[in-house]
């Protein structure tokens, strides 16, 4: 969670801090699996390759989602 001090250095919102972090997370935890993903691939092990790749869908729809929150929070604050 982003502290005051954050909250004035960034210009955003603690939750809006929050979204973005944890959207950056899940965003190079992705990297990090397609890799993981290739290495399964080349031992031929389509058990940890498709365990991975769900990993990786379910972050990206994590991503989405969060991507959709942000821009509701950033439109309510534009509002008021």
């Amino acid at each position: 969670m982003a502290t005051q001090t954050q909250q004035k250095q960034t210009g955003a919102s603690n939750l809006e801090y929050d979204i973005v972090a944890e959207m950056h997370e899940l965003l190079q935890g992705n990297s990090a699996l397609e890799q993981y993903i290739q290495d399964a691939r080349q031992a031929g092990d389509q058990d940890a390759e498709r365990c991975f790749q769900q990993i990786h869908d379910q972050n990206k729809q994590n991503v989405t989602t969060l991507r959709t929150l942000l821009a509701k929070h950033i439109q309510a604050t534009k509002a008021s």
